[in-house]
């Protein structure tokens, strides 16, 4: 039985994660499928991530440890794993997540018997400092166009959480480079999107860790190494990159045709950038709340 299950491989960028990264690693070590790999790329950290990774690599085979020789940044990194990968199907693990047991089983029981499926992830559970948050967002894409399917993940993605989801391999690889942009991951979700439908099952769990580089966009766009301006209006850069991989860049859509991808490409970066209004307006009507209810005869009461 052993011998007939597809090869997982389940890649894991990592830097300077030493106090949780064997976490991470234990999780994807301990799944439930019999065929797994698990490839750990260290973009070069100053810390102990490097000891805690060769130690646990000499005792199961199953990890492969790739030290980078200096910090290439995080797409590169994130691009690595996926580039050394040598099994059928893939995934990436944040190095400070984990996922159940029955992860990848669950997830590969829906992708292998369907190939209209493009990507399966589990429900994201978020936790800060070691405290449960709650559930993420349970983000499907069922529909039958692959324009709608695209249209729809950039409306209504939030936490992205199936970013860390099972598809694949080729299909990944296909869709690299990531370009070091605001909203990354989100462009290459919307390419899996447009490859095929994107489930998420309940029945399996990713949990992620809140903090580090993704506490803000701010700190998002420090961490790539971006212009502080893109932290601030992160819709806007967002809905721009989209707008040209869509109508131009990205080979994910080049089997359509070009009007298509331009209409298809106006939609989406207006939706993005209505997202955004959105975004930037709560704080305003949460202040203007305020305000009012400091007015209000009740109020102090």
């Amino acid at each position: 039985m052993k011998g007939n299950a597809p090869l997982v491989t389940i890649g894991v960028p990592t830097y300077n994660r030493a106090l949780l990264v064997r976490r991470a690693i234990d999780s994807a070590l301990a799944q439930d499928h019999p065929q797994i790999e698990v490839i750990v790329s260290d973009n070069a950290s100053a810390d102990g991530t490097e000891q805690a990774c060769r130690e646990t690599a000499r005792t199961n085979p199953r990890l492969r440890y790739v030290r980078q020789s200096s910090n290439v940044g995080a797409a590169r990194n994130f691009e690595e794993v996926l580039q050394l990968a040598t099994g059928d199907y893939f995934m990436w693990l944040g190095d400070d997540d984990w996922i159940d047991p029955n992860y990848v089983r669950l997830c590969l029981g829906v992708l292998a018997d369907d190939a209209g499926v493009a990507l399966v992830a589990g429900v994201p559970h978020y936790y800060e400092r070691g405290v449960g948050k709650g559930p993420g967002q349970s983000l499907s894409l069922a529909q039958h166009a692959w324009w709608r399917r695209v249209v729809a993940y950039f409306w209504r993605v939030r936490d992205n959480g199936v970013f860390y989801g099972l598809a694949r391999t080729e299909t990944q690889r296909g869709l690299l480079p990531f370009n070091n942009v605001m909203g990354g991951d989100w462009l290459h979700i919307a390419g899996l999107a447009s490859k095929g439908r994107v489930c998420t099952i309940d029945s399996t769990c990713v949990h992620r860790e809140m903090g580090g580089a993704t506490t803000s966009y701010a700190q998002i766009a420090r961490s790539l190494g971006l212009h502080p301006v893109v932290g601030r209006f992160p819709f806007t850069f967002i809905a721009w990159s989209a707008f040209a991989d869509v109508a131009w860049r990205h080979r994910a859509y080049s089997g359509h045709w070009r009007s298509a991808r331009w209409m298809l490409a106006l939609a989406v970066a207006c939706s993005l950038v209505c997202r955004g209004a959105i975004v930037a307006s709560a704080p305003a009507r949460m202040a203007w709340r305020r305000a009012i209810a400091t007015l209000s005869p009740r109020a102090g009461v």
